[in-house]
């Protein structure tokens, strides 16, 4: 039975979360394929008709989607405004830099542990706690920039404070995407892992996008009202997700599994590639406002609108290669991390050598457009490489790894800019074309495709993980 896509469609009640969702695959009707949040107290199917489930199950990961959006839109939404606000309030850049490196590294220490927290005791639980981090962090943080803006903190308190706001993102935000992206690997079969994933990376990418122009309208009630705006749109995705997200067993416990480690062989490789991508999507994302500032002699008031437009034009590539290209085409996780280092050298060489704002803008396009296939091919691969039990712990370390490029890029990026504006895009061109070399000679990544890693056991959770997505 092959389920209707336009009802998939009209059930996610728009067009942009039917896109994010991969191509459904077969729906079986043997009960024991029914979704694990669909069975009643006593184990049996609480709903009869494959098309109801299949759309339940949709409901519920546009769910997740809307929520990765808001995420997405926050980060963009800091990165084009932060740094125009800091220089007013006697910020350096790094300073700035080092905010972000103090978040990141909270994210690095919590994220997988909450990961794996979610393989043993269910994944909504720490969506919500990731939700209601992100909504505290963002209030926060706006509020300690107007105290800094009216005068009322300043010097070592203020930067405290912002610290401090920033870091509860990092300590608890972490908990959302590694239990979203598990709750989604759960309910997709290996072929289908990449473009399950694709859709959480996506809805990110689209949030990304919105950002920008999301931060520029809240701008008109008052400079930080960007971060007020987000977060109350936040805190109503955390109450949807807590009242309407399906989950009403808890995966088994398998008490007698080792603790999934950053040394293991399955997943070491990933890591590292992760890691070293972490670096090359930080460092520009980092100080291209600063670039574009003093590279196109930016007013204070220009800045946040023009790099929000290079920003917004990254976020679509990215969008964009996860839709069509993840999406669509169903390219193994290999050639995904494969080609993704060169579109990050051709973007970057772009930025360093122009000093006109088209260029630079299509150089942030092609990167973003490359961001767009390493993401979601990493954790995918990290995702089909381990057991079914251990897909929160595999994801939550994948993330942490990426994380852990914001703690080490304010220390390269921020030290080369001082050299000069264009050396940070001199060096991650280097980075990414050995990054390159690295995904094409790796065993580990060239066997990071459905078809040579078997699909993950199911004994951990009622639901088999080899399920098609519904």
């Amino acid at each position: 039975m092959q389920p209707d896509p336009v009802s998939l469609g009209r059930a996610l009640r728009g067009p942009v979360f039917y896109c994010c969702l991969p191509t459904p695959g077969r729906v079986e009707t043997d009960a024991r394929y029914h979704s694990r949040d669909l069975m009643t107290s006593n184990d049996q199917p609480a709903i009869a008709s494959g098309q109801t489930s299949a759309n339940q199950r949709a409901f519920a990961i546009a769910l997740l989607l809307v929520g990765a959006v808001c995420a997405g839109m926050g980060q963009t939404i800091v990165f084009s405004v932060l740094p125009p606000l800091a220089r007013e309030i006697g910020m350096s850049e790094m300073q700035v830099g080092l905010i972000f490196m103090t978040s990141a590294m909270c994210w690095v220490f919590f994220g997988p542990r909450w990961g794996r927290l979610s393989d043993s005791a269910g994944r909504k639980r720490f969506i919500v706690i990731g939700l209601i981090g992100f909504v505290a962090s963002m209030a926060l943080f706006g509020g300690v920039i107007k105290l800094g803006l009216a005068g009322i903190l300043s010097g070592a308190p203020l930067y405290v404070a912002l610290l401090m706001t920033r870091s509860l993102y990092g300590v608890f935000g972490s908990a959302s995407p590694p239990a979203a992206q598990a709750y989604i690997a759960d309910r997709t079969s290996a072929v289908d892992r990449t473009a399950g994933i694709a859709s959480f990376s996506a809805a990110f990418g689209f949030g990304a996008m919105l950002g920008p122009g999301f931060g520029a309208a809240a701008a008109v009630i008052g400079p930080v009202a960007p971060f007020f705006a987000i977060a109350g749109l936040a805190a109503v995705m955390g109450i949807a997700v807590f009242l309407r997200l399906p989950e009403r067993t808890k995966p088994t416990r398998r008490d007698n599994r080792a603790k999934l480690k950053v040394t293991d062989k399955r997943l070491a490789p990933l890591l590292v590639f992760s890691i070293v991508f972490g670096v090359l999507h930080a460092i520009p994302i980092q100080t291209i406002a600063f670039y574009m500032i003093d590279r196109l002699n930016l007013t204070p008031e220009e800045a946040p609108q023009l790099v929000g437009i290079g920003l917004m034009c990254a976020a679509m590539a990215s969008l964009v290669s996860q839709l069509v290209i993840v999406q669509r085409l169903r390219l193994a996780p290999r050639l995904l991390m494969r080609i993704a280092p060169v579109l990050i050298v051709l973007g970057h060489a772009l930025i360093w050598t122009n000093s006109h704002l088209g260029p630079i803008i299509f150089g942030m396009l092609i990167a973003g457009f490359g961001a767009g296939l390493a993401i979601p091919g990493v954790t995918a691969a990290a995702s089909l490489a381990v057991a079914s039990d251990e897909q929160g712990a595999a994801i939550g370390l994948t993330n942490a790894a990426g994380a852990s490029g914001f703690i080490l890029s304010p220390l390269i990026g921020f030290n080369l800019y001082d050299i000069a504006p264009q050396a940070p895009f001199i060096f991650t061109m280097v980075l990414a074309g050995a990054l390159w070399f690295f995904a094409m000679t790796n065993r580990a990544i060239s066997k990071a495709q459905p078809g040579t890693i078997a699909d993950a056991p199911a004994e951990a959770v009622n639901e088999p993980a080899s399920t098609p997505y519904q």
